[in-house]
């Protein structure tokens, strides 16, 4: 209890003076600044253990981060993608520089615990590889198809599935040029409204 108040007191001193960030990786956690809308925007992702069955790590700790930066902090809401209504937790998002971000959960995320606790005491992320993202979304359509250019002609055979993640390059009119990071990386235009909108 007392490492939380401490935490809470400290907030402005971490945030005096930072109201921008770089967007990229940083270690397990995307995040993507948007500096026209100052909204932050990113994408968690880590697992650990494995199961001998099936082959795939044991645990898993996913989930989407939306909020607006303000005076270097941002209220966040976390969820597992396209599950806002039955998951959303209200967090804090705290710059402490440019290349560097403290996230703090009042509590978990699904199986977090068994791999990454967000509750209980902040989690500092440090800038890995700067990125040219401005926003990070996910896919809220069955199929989301990717285009070679701003044309309903221009449509590609490629296309992501609700709850996948798309990294925001540009935004021109209702298209956005995006990545999707996949077994295999596809680039290309979509339409907006294939897509989440962050608060």
């Amino acid at each position: 209890m007392n490492k939380l108040i401490i935490f809470f007191i400290l907030l402005p001193f971490y945030a005096c003076g930072q109201d921008s960030l770089t967007s990229g990786q940083y270690q397990e956690l995307n995040l993507a600044f948007d500096q026209e809308s100052n909204i932050i925007t990113g994408f968690y992702e880590n697992y650990t253990g494995y199961d001998e069955a099936t082959k795939k790590p044991r645990f898993s700790c996913i989930f989407y981060l939306e909020g607006k930066l303000k005076a270097g902090i941002a209220a966040i809401n976390t969820y597992f993608p396209v599950r806002k209504a039955q998951d959303k937790i209200v967090g804090q998002l705290i710059i402490i520089n440019k290349n560097e971000v403290t996230v703090h959960l009042p509590q978990e995320h699904g199986g977090c615990w068994n791999v990454e606790t967000f509750a209980g005491k902040p989690e500092d992320f440090k800038l890995e590889q700067a990125k040219p993202w401005i926003q990070i979304r996910y896919a809220i359509n069955n199929k989301v198809f990717f285009y070679s250019d701003k044309s309903e002609t221009k449509k590609l055979k490629a296309y992501v599935v609700m709850g996948d993640i798309l990294y925001i390059e540009k935004k021109e009119g209702h298209w956005l040029y995006c990545t999707y990071l996949g077994d295999r990386t596809t680039q290309g235009w979509i339409k907006l409204e294939d897509v989440n909108t962050p608060e």
